[in-house]
């Protein structure tokens, strides 16, 4: 009897498996997307502004980052800087992107005039400046989903160059969100991709939360939200203030990391390369 339930089980679940995506859950879509591979394709570098920079040392100034980002280690000042956007630039994701430059100042300067909020994009470019300002290397990060090319929904992050874990970590302003593995260590969005799809333990932090009036959770925020935007990412090759929009120098191109055989087109560089991706800053 056992044996024959154990056979009626699997069936459903091969049936329930091969049936289109729109009846799939994000993680199922997710856990069936095909690996990376190394390719040969030509690649620009990452490029990260230095704290030298004017339009850095601008926002520095203003919003006193050294005082906000503090002395301890450089996590310490990746999670102060983190929770400062989070706190000073509410998330209103129908709000888009604010007048004006994408940088820091002039986001924070209307939000302020106009009693509003703007998009996880806009959250994110800030946080990118703030942490170069810092001299912390930093991206924005797209993150969208299988369906890129009809999904008008997606989520942008940032990821921060860890100096003393030696690699990228996840930092979301738009719910001032990290993840860490079972023992704690910070992980990078293609870590957490890896470990949703092989059912690995992923911990989000206790205050990751929504204007500081939703709590977010690890099954809402990761298995569900996450798992269906995590299928394609795309970074700026040029990491700096205003790396896009209007602002009155060059910008960087785009440049998405994504499974190989996928049909991804709305980028400037198109890669399968996990290693180039998430390569080390140069020094």
């Amino acid at each position: 009897l056992n044996n024959a339930k154990s056979i009626v089980l699997k069936r459903a679940m091969e049936y329930a498996w091969n049936l289109g995506d729109e009846v799939k859950t994000n993680l199922d879509l997710l856990k069936e997307s095909p690996e990376y591979k190394s390719d040969t394709i030509q690649k620009t570098k990452f490029v990260y502004a230095q704290p030298s920079d004017s339009l850095l040392r601008l926002s520095r100034e203003r919003f006193n980052l050294d005082s906000i980002a503090g002395n301890g280690d450089d996590i310490s000042r990746i999670k102060n800087l983190l929770y400062w956007v989070h706190n000073n630039i509410p998330h209103d994701g129908s709000n888009g992107l604010a007048p004006g430059p994408r940088n820091l100042r002039n986001t924070y300067d209307c939000s302020k005039r106009d009693s509003c909020g703007y998009n996880c994009r806009a959250l994110a470019i800030c946080l990118t400046e703030a942490l170069l300002a810092e001299g912390i290397p930093a991206r924005y990060l797209t993150c969208e989903s299988k369906k890129w090319d009809s999904d008008n929904d997606c989520h942008v992050i940032c990821v921060a160059w860890s100096e003393s874990l030696g690699k990228w970590i996840w930092v979301d302003p738009t719910f001032a969100a990290y993840v860490t593995d079972e023992n704690g260590l910070l992980l990078h969005p293609g870590e957490v991709r890896y470990r949703l799809q092989h059912d690995m333990p992923l911990i989000l932090n206790d205050d990751a939360n929504w204007n500081n009036r939703y709590q977010q959770d690890k099954e809402h925020y990761l298995n569900e939200y996450m798992a269906k935007n995590l299928y394609i990412m795309s970074a700026n090759t040029l990491n700096q203030a205003e790396p896009e929009g209007e602002t009155s120098h060059s910008t960087g191109r785009d440049a998405a990391i994504v499974p190989i055989d996928n049909n991804y087109t709305n980028a400037h560089i198109i890669t399968t390369d996990y290693e180039w991706f998430w390569q080390a800053p140069c020094k």
